[in-house]
């Protein structure tokens, strides 16, 4: 058992190494062990569990998120194993089943914390306490217990952000560690003794007392990285107590240490948080010896970010990717600002480049691998990518592009999973500055917005407490600027938390079965009427330097062109065309409907100016890069399948009538045969995409969901899965197979073939990419994880849309008819391109004078009627994201007669 015995003995130096491949290789080992074993009793399960417990333990060496799932797939062989040993050891040993037990539990611990699922937690807790109680004072492995009693205790308190937990744990940590440094056998056992903080200056932190009075150990020259680490956050916590400028000083130098070994490739698993907190001592003896020029904070974080791109890139699929992109929320917008105070426009962007949307640059990079493999020359790497794609394809279920094992057949892997996603990233040098991670420049972003037919670009970056957020503006025709924005701060931010306060309680009354709660949605309506007041207090200010800056730029003959009307369609005169990529919660916020009370009544953000949304600067140049398509080459028109959404057919119906004859029926439609529809599962509408659909219109349900990955439309179940539980869940407590969700939008084989070519066209159906447009409720919205921009509408850009319409919150589905059927009326008639024709349909439902475009029938026509379509709540809850350009201004001769265009009924 040479393999065993080399697992136990090494894996101390292998955990000290950070090196994944050395893992990988014992993984290998203890498999061809299992494949031809020696004479003698069968060692399968000594071997699966070994090989289970290292995959668990795999962070420690930068295994990814797959890699440990699927470890803790496999925690009951452990456990099984550690039980099948009891009477087998010798006396005093104890009974192993304690520790199988013990390690199950913390295994499910870190996994609750890693998504913060509070309730789980707490159940945790209690099944901790009632395994303690049933283990014996004098069981040798009862270290275990406590330990991972005291690890439940903790992360319930730090994902509750309650201190008074996380100092109860304190004791049960610091029993198991001393339980375990007192076992005789210590030295043997397979897991080395993991490095302590000091405990009692953790007491004194979390409860703001004194600090204790013994010194600070430095950790020694030969320190492997996790203790550096360690000690440096002793540093950290000890400068905190007493700010004393040497202790800086000293931290500064540890971290510095850390650095280095990041910088070797040395410490995968702390890399970004350390490079992180780096930073932070940086900035803090900045600020501390008022040196508003020193830019190492600046330098350091950027190097934080390039890590944690590089963790969530390295991820397999979405869901993972957020579970590493989560451990960074916000840097990005701390770093801007920091480098914003500095007048660095150009670092400032990199950083919030490199800090959000994520997820997104992981997808949209991973789609390109192959090719770009192909292009180095590694062409079996490019070949091996493409089969495990094709695999995870065939398997119905992706978690990305691991490798897999060949010889597993659900058994404990023989590898680690990532490994051919590692050696392919490694390959095409990941880690590199300017490469995979690398982040659109200033005057990239100003060639792309030039080229888009656009103005400017605008990021919206929130302050913290009383500091003032800003405003980055990339334009052109005038450069970059960047402008203080007090009302951005965390004090100026009151009309956003009463709009969130509102919607939570809104959402609440909802949720709860009942009818609408009228208290409740006036309550919404008053903040939503609030916050687009604020909306424009922050905007107006700087839209206006901004024109006043293009009017002073332009040319005489254009300023006169612009002059001119357009013929059949609502006039260009003065409008001005932004691109706006809000940070932080400013996601949340209906920029397009900032509005203002004026001398002559209601003046409207959307009357002079064309708004569209992005996800970051890099997901807007992508978007723009495509091609149109002419949305009536081969729409695809979809019904709510569940038939509840009674405005739903009329809409589709509408759409097919007046523009779309010749679209594709999916969903219910009562008005249909049968035989002419397809159900409209997510699997319909996916093959439609690839297909070459040049349109895609939903009307259904959708949801924004507890975490962006799984905010979804609602479709229709495959025949046979059986119909969702009350919970969303499907029979057997898997995810509803009707859900098209975020992370299946992203993971999906077909998107990994090549982002921009996702949404292929079978020959002759021209190029370009598709509209999409998702009448549904809360569609472009995220109810947390906001700098990762992850909702189904940046989903669809992500998958190779080229423009995509959806909603920030929930909508009335006969309203949203009315304005989806004079959306396409500018779109297929008028010739407007989406951004435009958007706009053009809100501004006609402001208008009290409206009338029928001469597309509107029937219930359509009735619903025109209504007096209160001005509201916010109906005009304003669809956004643009992709391309901002006009499309065509002047409609072609006849474009509306043969796309049925009718007049009034």
């Amino acid at each position: 058992m040479d393999a065993v015995h080399a697992t136990t003995w090494g894996l101390e130096d292998v955990l000290k190494g950070s090196d994944p491949e050395a893992l990988d290789a014992l993984l290998r080992r203890l498999r061809a062990v299992q494949d031809q074993p020696p004479p003698g009793p069968d060692p399968a399960d000594a071997l699966e569990s070994l090989r289970a417990l290292l995959l668990n333990i795999s962070p420690g060496v930068g295994g990814t998120h797959e890699d440990t799932s699927a470890g803790r797939a496999h925690l009951a062989t452990v456990v099984d194993h550690l039980s099948s040993l009891a009477g087998a050891l010798p006396a005093g040993v104890g009974d192993p089943a304690v520790w199988g037990r013990a390690f199950a539990l913390y295994t499910r611990v870190m996994a609750a914390g890693e998504t913060e699922d509070v309730h789980t937690l707490r159940e945790l807790v209690a099944e901790a306490e009632a395994l303690e109680e049933s283990v014996p004072e004098d069981e040798p492995f009862r270290f275990a217990v406590l330990w991972a009693l005291g690890a439940a205790v903790a992360r319930l308190g730090i994902v509750t952000g309650d201190r008074t937990t996380v100092l109860r744990a304190l004791p049960h940590i610091e029993a198991g560690h001393a339980g375990m440094s007192a076992l005789p056998f210590a030295d043997e056992l397979p897991l080395p003794l993991p490095p302590l903080p000091d405990l009692d200056l953790l007491r004194a932190g979390l409860g703001g007392g004194p600090a204790p009075v013994h010194e600070h150990v430095p950790a020694p020259p030969d320190a492997a990285p996790e203790e550096l680490h360690t000690a440096a956050l002793d540093l950290a916590l000890r400068f905190s107590l007493t700010r004393d400028p040497a202790l800086l000083d000293a931290l500064i130098g540890q971290l510095e240490r850390v650095r280095d070994r990041v910088r070797e490739g040395r410490a995968p698993r702390i890399a970004a948080d350390a490079l992180w907190e780096l930073a932070q001592a940086y900035r803090e003896r900045g600020v501390l010896k008022d040196d508003v020029t020193d830019i190492a904070a600046l330098e350091a974080a950027k190097e934080a970010l390039t890590a944690l791109a590089a963790d969530v890139l390295l991820q397999a699929g979405a869901e993972h990717g957020l579970l590493a992109a989560r451990s960074g929320a916000n840097r990005g917008v701390q770093a801007a600002l920091w480098a914003a105070s500095q007048g660095r426009l150009h670092e400032a962007v990199a950083v919030l480049e490199l800090g959000r949307a994520l997820v997104l640059h992981a997808a949209s990079t991973s789609s390109a691998v192959p090719e770009l493999l192909e292009a180095a020359g590694h062409h079996a790497l490019a070949e091996q990518w493409r089969v495990a794609r094709g695999a995870a394809g065939n398997a119905e279920e992706n978690d990305g592009c691991g490798e897999g094992t060949e010889a597993d057949e659900g058994g404990v892997p023989g590898r680690m999973p990532s490994t051919l996603r590692r050696q392919a990233l490694e390959a095409l040098g990941y880690r590199d500055e300017d490469g995979l991670l690398g982040t659109p420049s200033l005057s990239a972003l100003s060639d792309g917005i030039a080229d888009s037919g656009a103005d400017a670009l605008l990021y919206l970056v929130p302050g913290e407490g009383e500091n003032p957020g800003v405003v980055l503006v990339v334009a052109p025709r005038l450069g970059a600027a960047v402008g203080v924005a007090p009302l951005l701060s965390g004090a100026g931010s009151g009309p956003l938390e009463n709009y969130l306060d509102a919607t939570a309680a809104r959402d609440a009354a909802a949720g709860s079965g009942r009818s609408a709660d009228p208290s409740a949605e006036q309550t919404w309506d008053e903040a939503l009427a609030a916050l687009c007041d604020w909306a424009h207090q922050v905007l107006g200010p700087v839209l206006g330097g901004v024109r006043a800056g293009l009017a002073e730029e332009r040319p005489a003959e254009e300023r006169e062109a612009e002059e001119r009307p357009v013929a059949e369609g609502p006039r260009r005169d003065g409008l001005l065309r932004i691109v706006l990529v809000p940070c932080g919660r400013l996601g949340i916020v209906p920029w397009h409907a900032a509005s203002r009370e004026g001398a002559a009544g209601r003046e409207h953000l959307c009357r002079t100016t064309v708004v569209s949304y992005a996800a970051s600067g890099g997901e807007f140049l992508r978007s723009v890069r495509r091609a149109p398509r002419d949305p009536a080459a081969a729409p695809v028109l979809l019904a709510d399948p569940g038939m509840d959404l009674a405005h739903a057919e009329v809409e589709v119906m509408a759409l097919r009538d007046a523009f779309y004859r010749e679209a594709r029926m999916c969903g219910g439609i009562f008005e249909l045969p049968e035989e002419e529809l397809l159900p409209g599962t997510p699997e319909d509408v996916l093959a439609l995409l690839a297909d070459g659909a040049s349109l895609l219109h939903v009307a259904s349900h959708g949801s924004a969901g507890t975490r962006p990955t799984v905010s979804a439309l609602h479709l229709a179940a495959p025949e046979g899965t059986g119909a969702p539980a009350a919970d969303g869940a499907a029979p057997g407590n898997g995810p509803d197979p009707g859900m098209l969700t975020v992370t299946r939008l992203l993971d999906r084989p077909s998107a990994r073939g090549g982002a921009d070519r996702a949404y292929a066209t079978r020959a002759g159906a021209g190029d370009g990419a598709p509209l999409v447009v998702l009448s549904a409720c809360q569609t472009d919205l995220s109810t947390r994880d906001h700098d990762e921009a992850l909702t189904l509408t940046t989903a669809f850009v992500s998958g190779g849309a080229r423009d995509v319409v959806g909603s920030r919150w929930r909508t009335d589905d006969a309203v949203s008819a009315l304005l989806m059927a004079v959306f396409h009326h500018y779109v297929t008639v008028d010739g407007l391109g989406p951004a435009d024709a958007l706009r053009a349909a809100q501004l006609w439902m402001l208008d009290p004078d409206r009338k029928n475009p001469g597309s509107l029938r029937g219930p359509l026509l009735r619903q025109m009627e209504r007096p209160d379509l001005d509201r916010a709540r109906f005009w304003a809850a669809f956004i643009h994201q992709g391309h901002p350009g006009p499309g065509r201004t002047v409609p072609d001769a006849g474009r509306g007669a043969g796309r049925g265009g009718g007049g009034d009924e």
